[in-house]
């Protein structure tokens, strides 16, 4: 392969001068204005004579010189086919008036015409793939730009600063790179449309320029009767011609190439992508599901899909498979917020003190009582805040296992594919979830809990036991086991015991859930004077 030429093979695609196919159509219209060129000074030859006629050989440039896209002229192709011509022409000493009628009247016509159609086909090629390039190469620029703003998100919340949320920074590369994704599956099926649509082109133009050669080599037959014989033997070899030699040579060098254009498959998502704080603890979600959300003049429950970080952030989106789509519709900072609950027990109030938002509160309503408490629990663990909730009981699983288990059953032979915060498909998280809770419940002791009761619409993480940090304050609460004082406060919300320094314990469940007979572990906050 010519190094000029290997040089262009990177930017296929690209529809820019470094683009192969680009260089191959420029390629042609070099080869057919070549062909132009001689044949007007072969016109000028069978007027002035021999002279005239040996010139117009010498200035004819095919073979090419230099670097191009065509075969040899040892190799049957468009090259070779000079090589034919000009042992012709050789035969002649003076051309006949005839042959220059011909020669001024149909064949610069003909070669006119075919320079005019390679012209537009590369333009059609360039106005096809141009735009979807400079598309790809806008969408790469906006991906590293949102790739830096996950850095500095994830530094400043290395540093103890709250200005952003990780997380929402990383649904943006997250929403940039499937961009990118669909834009470079796009010029993958361009490509390829292309180089199927000039194959055939270009099988029609080299029969077309074998058909004007020939031509011209008829009507000096006709005029050359004693050179007959090497006329004969000419049309005999481009009688044999094969118009796709070119096409099947040019295949031969760089339709690998072609095949994976600038390394792409055509197959491009967003698990492929790899960047800075990908699985970072500032980008871990601690809790994700449907509520409902009071807002409107009217004030209305209305479903909305909600994102807890481990920030202390609360993202609303309208729907789930908007997690990669848009931006959420609100966000909350729940660092200085307090939760109550009115007599409608599938009903929890955040009340916050917000610098942007001021002193706001808004309403959320879940499906039951216990959806209730794992969302207040869950949002007590960030608070710093102290919550004092009257018979709210503190703790419990986040998510039911065998409910987790039979939602991984179900997608296993059609799994969702809308999205979640966590960054997989619902179907993984719900098969991963169900991986967890086998696994947590092998290391559970067989003495710990009462049966947990599913919980409607959780979208939740691994099925550990987990304790409000609220829990913890001497002075709100007071925990008890079988009657006597604990000694060990329980670890933070989002720790599984285990993993504390103590065996399990049974689950806490809420009023609404609890069996028949008494959990062995309840928390119970003193009454509230009001938040």
């Amino acid at each position: 392969m010519p190094s000029d030429v290997s040089s262009k093979v990177a930017m296929a695609g690209s529809a820019t001068a470094d683009d192969i196919m680009v260089f191959r159509l420029n390629s042609w219209r070099l080869l057919v204005k070549n062909y132009t060129d001689y044949f007007e000074a072969l016109a000028s030859a069978e007027k002035a004579a021999k002279k005239a006629l040996e010139k117009a050989m010498s200035d004819f440039n095919v073979p090419m010189s230099g670097d191009h896209c065509f075969a040899s002229f040892d190799r049957i192709g468009v090259q070779q086919l000079s090589g034919q011509l000009k042992n012709v022409h050789q035969m002649f000493s003076a051309q006949h008036s005839s042959i220059i009628q011909g020669i001024e009247s149909d064949t610069l016509m003909q070669l006119d015409k075919l320079r005019i159609e390679i012209k537009d086909s590369l333009k059609v090629y360039t106005d096809h793939l141009g735009p979807i390039y400079k598309r790809l190469r806008k969408q790469a620029k906006e991906v590293e730009e949102c790739k830096e703003k996950l850095v500095h998100a994830v530094e400043s919340y290395k540093k103890k600063h709250r200005a952003s949320d990780a997380w929402l920074a990383q649904q943006k590369v997250r929403r940039e790179l499937v961009q990118q994704a669909e834009i470079e599956n796009a010029l993958f099926k361009a490509v390829q449309a292309e180089r199927e649509r000039l194959h055939r082109w270009e099988a029609t133009v080299a029969e077309r320029l074998r058909d004007i050669v020939a031509s011209v080599v008829v009507r000096e037959r006709d005029s050359a009767q004693a050179s007959l014989g090497s006329i004969n033997g000419c049309l005999g070899y481009l009688d044999q011609f094969d118009p796709a030699a070119e096409t099947r040579a040019f295949e031969q060098h760089f339709g690998p190439v072609l095949s994976a254009p600038m390394g792409l498959s055509g197959h491009s998502a967003l698990a492929d992508y790899d960047y800075m704080h990908r699985d970072s603890e500032a980008t871990t979600v601690l809790l994700e599901g449907p509520l409902e959300r009071e807002k409107g003049m009217i004030k209305k429950f209305q479903p909305t899909y909600v994102v807890l970080t481990t920030q202390g952030y609360l993202h609303c989106y309208s729907e789930q498979r908007d997690l990669l789509e848009t931006s959420p519709d609100v966000s909350f900072h729940l660092a200085d917020c307090s939760v109550s609950l009115p007599e409608d027990r599938s009903v929890f109030v955040i009340a916050m003190n917000d610098r942007k938002l001021g002193r706001s509160k808004f309403s959320f309503r879940a499906t039951s009582a216990s959806y209730v408490d794992h969302w207040v629990n869950a949002i007590s663990s960030v608070s710093t805040k102290p919550q004092a909730l009257e018979n709210h009981a503190i703790g419990g699983t986040l998510r039911n296992s065998e409910a987790a288990r039979a939602a991984a059953e179900a997608s296993a032979g059609a799994p969702s594919l809308l999205p979640t915060a966590a960054g997989i498909t619902a179907g993984e998280l719900a098969t991963r979830n169900a991986n967890e809770d086998a696994l947590a419940q092998r290391q559970q002791s067989p003495s710990s809990g009462a049966a947990e009761t599913p919980l409607e619409g959780e979208q939740l993480y691994a099925a550990r036991e987990y304790a409000s940090e609220a829990a913890q304050e001497p002075s709100a609460s007071q925990g008890t086991i079988n009657g006597h004082k604990e000694e060990k406060p329980l670890p933070a919300y989002g720790t599984p015991l285990a993993d504390a320094g103590t065996a399990p314990a049974t689950a806490v469940t809420s009023p609404e859930t609890a069996p028949a007979q008494p959990p062995t572990v309840s928390f119970h906050l003193a009454p509230s004077a009001g938040i």
